[in-house]
């Protein structure tokens, strides 16, 4: 606000001197003002600096903290994996002392397993002929008993010819008797010689797993060729 300065009416030099010192006051006052109004604003300024570098200081202790916290954890994983790694080296020789010992063994399991299932699915070698015309009826039915199913087609290697081969007369015979077979011969007749043939006659009774008998006869007749013996050749 602009002052007025009263230099007054009459003129004297005290009234000019007056005013003069006014002046003076009033010029000094405003540049008392414009000074502390730069003070003021510095001053504002310096505080805001100081409160920049107050935060860029706490931004810069933040994240040393956590350089220095991974820092300290990569330090910590490595030195973990260096004490598995000399634990595994410590524990590798003995793992090498016992290893053999359960090879061994594993190998002696598994060769035992591989003979075991050899035997079990080698076939079971065929039984020789007949001797006599009542052991070709006896030992026919006696296999039946076993459950062999083809070494009774021995007996009877007409049912092969039947089939055309020993294992289709085999299932014949299982389909026969798998589910009801044989389970004891409780009658055997002598040999009866048939007329103008040359031919055998043998009767038999089995007892069926179910309890009852089974009766019947076989024609017997000795086979020549590489294996010559009495054979079963029809059931009338």
């Amino acid at each position: 606000m602009r002052r007025q300065i009263d230099l007054g009416d009459d003129g004297s030099e005290d009234s000019l001197e007056d005013a003069m010192r006014d002046l003076e006051r009033q010029l000094g006052e405003r540049e008392g003002a414009a000074r502390q109004e730069p003070a003021e604003g510095e001053e504002e300024e310096g505080e805001r600096r100081a409160s920049d570098s107050e935060a860029k200081r706490r931004f810069e202790e933040k994240r040393e903290a956590g350089r220095q916290k991974s820092r300290e954890e990569v330090q910590e994983a490595l030195e973990a994996i260096g004490r598995e790694q000399q634990e595994a080296a410590a524990q590798r020789p003995a793992r090498a002392r016992v290893s053999p010992i359960r090879w061994i063994v594993l190998a002696v399991v598994l060769v035992g397993a591989i003979v075991a299932g050899a035997v079990k699915m080698r076939p079971e070698p065929l039984p020789p002929p007949a001797s006599s015309p009542k052991a070709a009826v006896v030992d026919f039915w006696g296999a039946l008993i076993a459950g062999k199913y083809e070494a009774a087609t021995v007996y009877y290697p007409a049912l092969v010819d039947r089939y055309g081969s020993r294992k289709q007369a085999s299932n014949h015979l299982q389909d026969i008797f798998g589910g009801n077979p044989p389970i004891e011969i409780t009658a055997m007749g002598e040999p009866e010689e048939l007329p103008n043939s040359g031919d055998l006659r043998v009767s038999y009774e089995v007892c069926l797993r179910n309890g009852r008998p089974r009766t019947g006869e076989f024609i017997v007749r000795y086979a020549e060729g590489p294996s010559p013996g009495y054979v079963i050749v029809a059931a009338p």
